[in-house]
C-alpha cells in the first residue's frame, strides 16, 4: 500500500513472477490518501479493516481454511485486530523506529501490539530477535529468526570456473550504509586489485553533498582500480557475483540500520561459491564458516588479496550446498513448519 504522494514521486513497480515457478499468486497494490497510516489513520481504519477482512473472506471461501495474515509493518496493527492469533504473523524486517525518530514512541506502541497479538513473530535479523525478546519476555517462545533466503537463479551452476582474476565485487546500495572511509583506504592501498561497484547514486541519502561519506565515496570512485557500473539489470547481478573473485560487504558497523539488518548480500554472496568478506556486521558474523569478517584496513587489504588469489581453494561444493538449504523454497517450508507448530490446521493460504 502506498500513499498518493509516495506513489507518484517514486512510481514503484514489481517484476512479474515466473508463472511456472509461482502458482496462485495475486498481487494487489492500493494507492491511498496521504496520511492514511499516520495522522488520518483513525479515519482510514474502518476502510482498512474492511479491505483486509474482505481479502480474508475471499481466501476463506476458496480454501475453506482461515488464512494466515502476514503483517510486515507496525502501522498495520489496528487493522488486523480481528485476525485470530494463530493466523497472524508479524514479519519484522527492520528497526522501524529508525525511519521516523520523531514518531518512535508511536511506532513502538504499534509494534508492541503486533508482537502481543501475533501467534508468531519472525525477524530477518538475529539482533531484532534479541531486542524483541528483551522487550517481550512473555512472548519469547513465539519470536523466531527468519533470515533472508536466496533465489535459485543465484546458485552458481559452474563455481569451478575461474573468476576474473583479482576482482572484488559489491552489489547494492551506495549510500551512507557503506563505510566509504574504509573503502577509500582499501582501494588506495590495494592498487593491484580491481574493485567493481554496481548500484545507483540517486537513492535518498543523508548528509547532503558536502557530507564526509560522499567525499570519501567520490575519492574512491576516482581511483584507477575502481569501476562503478551504476544500476545494472537484475539478470546481470548473478554474473557479477559469479565473475568476481571475492564478494565484499563493506558496511559501516556503527550505522544503526546495519546493526539491525539482514543484508541480501549474505546469501547471494554465499550462493556464488566465491569467498565473501565483510565488516563485522552482526548478521554476517552468524555465517563465520562462509564469511570472513574484518574491518581494519591494513588487515582487510591482506585478506582481500589472499581470497582473490585463492578464490577456488576453499570448499566451494560445501558452500553451494549450504546455500541450497536456504533458497526461498526452503525458507517457505521452514515458515510452514513454524506455523504448523502453532495451529491445529495444516493447510495455509
Amino acid at each position: 500500500m502506498y500513499d498518493w504522494r509516495t506513489y507518484w514521486s517514486n512510481q514503484p513497480s514489481w517484476p512479474e513472477p515466473d508463472p511456472a515457478a509461482v502458482l496462485n499468486l495475486e498481487r494487489t497494490q492500493r494507492v491511498l490518501p496521504t496520511g492514511y497510516a499516520g495522522q488520518l489513520e483513525w479515519l482510514a481504519r474502518p476502510f482498512m479493516r474492511w479491505m483486509i477482512d474482505g481479502w480474508r473472506q475471499e481466501l476463506r471461501e476458496e480454501s475453506r481454511e482461515e488464512p494466515v495474515v502476514v503483517a510486515p509493518y507496525p502501522y498495520l496493527a489496528p487493522w488486523v485486530r480481528s485476525v485470530p492469533r494463530n493466523r497472524l504473523v508479524y514479519y519484522n524486517l527492520d528497526a522501524y523506529r529508525l525511519y521516523r525518530p520523531e514518531r518512535a514512541e508511536w511506532i513502538r506502541k504499534r509494534e508492541e501490539e503486533l508482537v502481543e497479538q501475533a501467534g508468531l513473530t519472525i525477524c530477518l535479523a538475529q539482533t531484532q530477535v534479541e531486542a524483541l525478546k528483551d522487550r517481550h519476555p512473555a512472548q519469547a517462545n513465539r519470536i523466531e529468526h527468519f533470515p533472508l533466503g536466496v533465489l535459485d537463479s543465484f546458485l552458481n551452476p559452474h563455481p569451478d570456473r575461474d573468476p576474473d582474476p583479482g576482482t572484488i565485487g559489491y552489489v547494492g546500495n551506495l549510500s551512507d550504509r557503506v563505510d566509504w572511509k574504509l573503502v577509500r583506504s582499501v582501494v588506495e592501498e590495494c592498487s593491484d586489485l580491481q574493485f567493481v561497484f554496481a548500484g545507483g547514486l540517486d537513492e535518498i541519502e543523508t548528509g547532503g553533498e558536502k557530507s564526509a561519506w560522499r567525499k570519501h565515496r567520490a575519492a574512491a570512485f576516482q581511483q584507477p582500480n575502481v569501476e562503478h557500473l551504476g544500476r545494472i539489470p537484475q539478470d546481470d547481478v548473478t554474473e557479477l557475483y559469479w565473475n568476481c573473485a571475492v564478494n565484499w560487504i563493506p558496511y559501516d558497523t556503527d550505522h544503526p540500520f546495519n546493526q539491525a539488518a539482514c543484508p541480501t548480500k549474505i546469501m547471494d554472496g554465499i550462493a556464488s561459491g566465491r569467498p565473501v568478506v565483510s565488516t563485522p556486521v552482526p548478521e554476517c558474523e552468524l555465517y563465520s564458516a562462509w564469511i570472513t569478517t574484518v574491518d581494519e584496513s591494513d588487515k582487510l587489504g591482506q585478506i582481500l588479496r589472499q581470497r582473490a588469489k585463492n578464490s577456488t581453494a576453499h570448499s566451494i561444493e560445501r558452500q553451494i550446498k549450504f546455500a541450497r538449504k536456504h533458497t526461498w523454497n526452503q525458507r517457505a517450508s521452514t515458515l510452514r513448519a513454524m506455523l504448523d507448530v502453532r495451529s491445529d490446521s495444516k493447510t495455509y493460504v
